[in-house]
């Protein structure tokens, strides 16, 4: 008996391997079987103590072709090789132990593993033992190898188990494992099984649907092909496998493998095609498998080998087509339910023409899924906000191209998405999606416009003429969902005639009875909450920085002045409506900080109906800017080259003419 080291030290050993999970590593001891030709695989776990669900050792035994003594030291004192050439080239696409490490990988839940092994040696069958210590894994002991009457395979026992291993372990943990570890491969012959503690795995829990389906060709020579396909769609990804065609010859050798056209689209459709025919022994056998491209047709040396492959590749690929359009269907309905669950839809009123806008935009929402899934995936609320409100704001264009720009700024689609994708939008009547992009790059240059405006103090913007200008006809940073009221200049009580005929629609003298009637608002708006669909309206003080550079006391006064008029009339003060009142400036003396209960809102006082917050010009920039972030990402704008506009006039000027405008 002569001890043989692995080179590499064990530390080395246990750093490569530390991802390893203890159900993982019982899996790489199941490919080792298969990998040595084995149809059956049994694990066995013998209970120590069953009250305290302690195991004393675990076995996986195997009816493979067994370890050769005389190669061993090629196959285990490397510590990147296994005994993969020890399989011939028609089993070669399924070996898993390529690494050779897997027989390591047992330290995560066992100190002890030994190898009982049986193969066949001229006319003799030959037995020997391997030992591998978790405190020294870079040790082996082999004993020596003596005739046996048994047939070959390799029986590996593990001992002194970690306390991990245990009843809930084994159905919660490694069955669930090992059917998405399995399941495909099992898929591919009826002799392949796996067996715990005596009772098979059963996969079927794991499989949507299954479907046995030919498929046929002809050569030049009219010769015709049937391909036997069985197609598989599994519920949950199998684990380290892509969605693939298995090529097989009618004995049932795995030939080569492909990856599917569908293959990791990103929409939960997860499957396998088995392809049965002798035709795939032409294959040539130094080609490499898992080619996606048109590579994959030089598998063959035949030209007209070629040909019928790629119409076969073609043919399951439609077929698969066909089989994702219900699929995605079925998914889109539960995106929209699961979508209307976050609250992340732009909110609709219940007149008939808002219920037909925003049935349009979920059938568009779902046209657009079935088409290209991956333009929903991996977006965060906001994010599904702002995209879904840009797909509103595109629903009534006719310029359906034009989406693909905004798309674009999502995901990249290829050549044959966009055929599919175009089809769709020839029967979805869109919004001239050109006129959108112009609004978003309009509402960043007014942005950058306002900063000018109340940062660059050169300009000597004044409150009237410039700031007051700028916010009546901007007046969107403040929500989309505002009207204009009224500006400055208008009185209380025009401003509440003008407000109850929007509202509505009344026209009637309306008087006010209040010392300080006579007030101008600079700003007031009136909408729908997005939230409870009720009036919310909102009067805005702003003052300028160049001038006030910081609040105080006075203005403070003004707004709680403006507060206290509407608050006290009847008509402008129904119980289901709501107020808010901003005062915005460069920045607040402490007497106004200590007013202030919620220093990141802005929020000073609170009612039932109302509320009044003190924001400097910096926070209102930075929440339009917040929720415009993702448009600004994905469309990459150099905002620095959006206005070049240095002079006072030329912004007036630039903003009165901007596409954000509201008109």
């Amino acid at each position: 008996m002569n001890t043989q080291t692995v080179e590499i030290t064990s530390t080395g050993i246990r750093k490569i391997l530390n991802k390893f999970t203890p159900e993982r590593a019982i899996a790489e001891f199941v490919w080792n079987g298969f990998d040595a030709k084995a149809s059956i695989v049994n694990i066995d776990f013998d209970i120590a103590n069953e009250e305290y669900d302690i195991y004393k050792e675990i076995r996986v035994t195997d009816n493979g072709i067994g370890i050769c003594y005389e190669e061993l030291s090629n196959k285990f004192k490397k510590f990147h090789e296994s005994h993969k050439s020890i399989i011939n080239n028609s089993y070669v696409d399924l070996t898993r132990g390529k690494n050779g490490y897997g027989r390591f990988t047992f330290f995560k839940f066992a100190r002890f593993a030994k190898w009982k092994t049986c193969y066949q040696k001229n006319n003799n069958m030959m037995t020997y033992d391997i030992d591998i210590n978790n405190d020294n894994l870079k040790d082996y002991v082999p004993t020596t190898p003596i005739i046996c009457q048994e047939n070959t395979g390799t029986c590996v026992i593990f001992s002194e188990i970690d306390t991990a291993i245990s009843a809930s372990f084994i159905n919660k943990t490694l069955i669930p494992y090992l059917k998405a570890e399995f399941a495909w491969f099992l898929e591919l012959k009826e002799e392949y099984k796996i067996f715990i503690n005596g009772e098979e795995l059963n996969y079927s829990s794991i499989i949507t649907e299954t479907d046995d389906f030919p498929i046929y060709s002809r050569d030049k020579n009219d010769r015709e092909y049937q391909f036997n396909c069985k197609y598989i769609q599994w519920n949950q990804k199998i684990n380290d496998e892509y969605s693939k065609f298995y090529f097989l010859n009618n004995q049932l050798e795995l030939k080569n493998t492909q990856t599917t056209l569908l293959n990791k689209k990103g929409d939960g459709f997860w499957h396998s095609i088995i392809v049965i025919n002798d035709f795939f022994d032409s294959i040539n056998s130094d080609s490499d498998g898992d080619d996606n491209n048109d590579q994959h047709y030089r598998l063959f040396d035949n030209p007209d080998d070629r040909k019928i492959f790629k119409d076969l590749i073609n043919k399951l690929n439609d077929y698969l087509k066909e089989k994702r359009r219900p699929f995605l269907k079925h998914q889109a309905s539960i995106l929209i339910d699961k979508y209307e669950q976050e609250e992340v839809f732009p909110k609709f009123g219940n007149e008939d023409w808002d219920k037909s806008r925003k049935q349009g935009l979920e059938d568009l929402v779902k046209s657009l899924y079935e088409v290209e899934p991956r333009v929903f995936m991996q977006l965060n609320k906001e994010q599904k906000k702002v995209f879904l409100e840009l797909l509103n704001l595109v629903m009534d264009s006719g310029e359906r191209e034009s989406l693909f720009k905004i798309i674009d700024a999502v995901i990249e689609l290829d050549s044959k998405d966009r055929e599919e994708f175009a089809k769709i939008l020839e029967t979805t009547r869109l919004k001239q999606v050109i006129s959108t992009i112009n609004l978003v790059l309009g509402r960043i240059k007014t942005l950058e416009n306002l900063k000018s405006l109340v940062l660059n103090h050169e300009l000597k913007a004044n409150e009237r003429e410039h700031l007051q200008k700028f916010i009546e006809n901007q007046y969107w940073i403040f929500g989309e969902e505002y009207r204009l009221v009224c500006a400055e200049e208008v009185r209380f009580e025009k401003a509440l005639r003008k407000y109850i005929y929007i509202l509505r629609g009344v026209n009637e003298r309306t008087y006010i009875e209040h010392p300080d009637k006579y007030k101008e608002m600079d700003l007031f708006l009136a909408g729908t909450d997005f939230r409870d669909g009720k009036p919310h309206n909102v009067v805005v003080e702003i003052k300028n920085p160049t001038t006030i550079k910081k609040l105080t006391n006075k203005e403070f006064s003004q707004i709680e002045t403006y507060m206290d008029v509407i608050l006290k009339q009847d008509c402008f003060n129904d119980e289901n409506e709501f107020w808010t009142f901003i005062l915005i400036g460069q920045d607040y003396e402490d007497i106004i900080k200590r007013k202030i209960n919620d220093k990141f809102t802005g929020l000073a006082l609170q009612g039932d109906n109302y509320s009044l917050y003190v924001k400097k010009w910096s926070e209102i920039i930075n929440e339009v800017e917040r929720r415009l972030k993702y448009l600004l990402d994905k469309l990459q704008i150099e905002r620095s080259k959006l206005s070049n506009k240095k002079s006072l006039s030329s912004i007036m000027n630039e903003i009165s003419n901007n596409s954000a405008t509201i008109k």
